[in-house]
């Protein structure tokens, strides 16, 4: 049973409706390990409702969390001074915008696309509207608990002067001090500079620690299930001292959860959008089919990492994806990567077997023919097609966009090329002179299929004796300028012969 299954039949044991949480701080770009956390929870409120259940996504962006750092990608001038600041209230890098806003309208824009419609909670809102004054409340009037309950389960001793609350100073900025005077809803405090600073904690002039905020959350919201991440789940981590505080303090259930790993760079490490190593979630999708990204989350366990290679890694995830396809089609899976199928799919599953379009292939056209109707016309020409429905039109053009976007940020050299127009400049040496020769023979009279043209340099090996690799390095060069190029046999049925027996003949 696929572990969305799992978890949704474990839920339902509880009750038929949940709430399924998910959440980020977006101090930067949100990327694909951060896409993960809330695909894991999609994929769960989708098990929930398939199994007659009423469950729903709840997004919460946590942006009254202030700047902690000025972060590799910011100006150090401009943001300097704003560390300290909630991130809905400083600029964003660019733009007129909020800086938190900056960084989630592009990731809800990439949910989108990948079929994920959360409903939005707003944290820095919510402590405006007072949504926390009674989990404060309660928070504040039993403080000595909550002290011991946090101090027991972390293992740290917290400040002398401590006070449940992150206090607003008079410039704007979050911050510790002594609490001199407290009458709900006001607290009075010292700052580092000796200033008596006033907060009114129900208008949401500052905001609960993390280790307080996450479980008010749950308890505002009703939350009945959270996925989070594994440094959430360290012993004595926020989530362990969040089930004391729930349960002792704000008197409600703990959420059921998921663990989940990260998603690493190949040879890089985890993704972090405070190191730069990332890769935003919306450039995600701009060379990635959005199936296949949800695919890739939905085959393994949550507490398995992902390695994620986005040069020819990604080509091969795609090949993989599109076998899997082919396999679900013709009922050759097994239950588990049939469910985790079906649960990366944006739309209703056609019932008719997709066109197999080979992505490999998609990544040659896309460099040498204009636009996606002559490789509608390539692809049938060339035997991969025959007739393509409005379903599998919209699939190419998602793919082909996906290619580009590939191309130009991910793609390595390799597989990088421009037929060039005029025939190159090269000093050929005699032997490639006479290769050429016969190259040209062969290619006027073989025919003109990928197979056939493919198999025809075999041919000139056995005949000449020289390798197959160094008529390989002939055509590319005289088509490419380069010495090496994408699969040859496929590429040169795509030109026609007499392009191909004409560029040769210039040498």
């Amino acid at each position: 049973m696929h572990w969305a299954d799992v978890v949704a039949e474990k839920l339902l044991e509880s009750g038929s409706e949940h709430v399924i949480s998910s959440g980020i701080t977006p101090s930067g770009p949100i990327h694909l390990g951060s896409m993960r956390e809330i695909l894991t929870a999609d994929a769960i409120v989708k098990a929930v409702n398939d199994k007659g259940g009423k469950a729903r996504l709840v997004y919460v962006a946590d942006n009254a969390d202030p700047l902690r750092k000025v972060y590799p990608f910011l100006d150090e001038e401009k943001y300097k001074e704003l560390v300290g600041f909630p991130l809905a209230e400083i600029p964003a890098p660019k733009g007129d915008e909020s800086y938190d806003q900056y960084f989630l309208r592009p990731f809800f824009e990439a949910l989108e696309r990948v079929g994920v419609y959360p409903e939005v909670v707003n944290n820095y809102q919510f402590y405006q509207e007072g949504k926390f004054e009674e989990c404060t409340k309660r928070i504040i009037g039993q403080s000595e608990t909550v002290r011991e309950i946090l101090e027991t389960v972390s293992g740290r001793q917290l400040p002398k002067n401590w006070f449940p609350w992150t206090f607003k100073d008079n410039d704007g900025r979050l911050c510790t001090g002594k609490v001199t005077k407290y009458v709900w809803p006001y607290v009075t405090f010292e700052n580092d500079k000796g200033e008596e600073v006033t907060n009114n904690m129900a208008k949401g002039e500052g905001k609960l620690p993390w280790r307080l905020d996450w479980p008010s959350k749950w308890k505002v919201l009703g939350v009945t299930f959270e996925a989070f991440g594994k440094d959430h789940a360290t012993k004595g981590g926020s989530y362990d001292t969040g089930k004391e505080i729930i349960e002792k303090i704000l008197g409600s259930k703990v959420p059921h959860h998921i663990v989940y790993e990260w998603i690493n760079l190949k040879g890089k490490g985890a993704m972090h959008s405070s190191t730069g190593l990332a890769i935003p979630a919306e450039e995600m999708l701009r060379m990635a089919p959005p199936e296949v990204i949800r695919w890739l989350i939905m085959q393994p366990q949550p507490n398995r990492h992902i390695d994620f290679e986005p040069g020819l890694g990604l080509l091969n995830s795609v090949d993989k994806y599109d076998r899997t396809e082919q396999d679900f089609y013709d009922k050759k899976l097994e239950e588990n990567f049939t469910r985790a199928f079906e649960l990366s799919q944006i739309e209703s599953l056609s019932k008719n077997k997709p066109q197999v379009l080979p992505y490999r292939h998609l990544v040659t056209l896309t460099q040498s023919k204009d636009g996606n109707d002559e490789i509608i016309a390539t692809l049938r020409r060339t035997g991969y097609i025959e007739n393509l429905d409005g379903n599998g039109r919209k699939r190419l053009e998602t793919r082909t966009k996906c290619i580009e976007g590939w191309l130009e940020k991910h793609a390595p050299e390799s597989v990088k090329f421009v037929i060039q127009e005029e025939p190159p400049e090269i000093e050929f040496n005699k032997e490639d002179l006479e290769r050429i020769n016969q190259l040209r023979e062969k290619m006027s009279e073989v025919g003109w299929t990928p197979d056939e043209i493919h198999d025809s340099f075999y041919e000139l090996q056995e005949a000449s004796k020289t390798p197959a690799k160094e008529y390989f390095r002939i055509m590319y060069s005289v088509i490419l300028g380069k010495e090496k190029g994408p699969r040859l046999g496929f590429f040169l049925a795509t030109m026609g012969r007499d392009f191909v027996t004409e560029r040769l003949g210039a040498y």
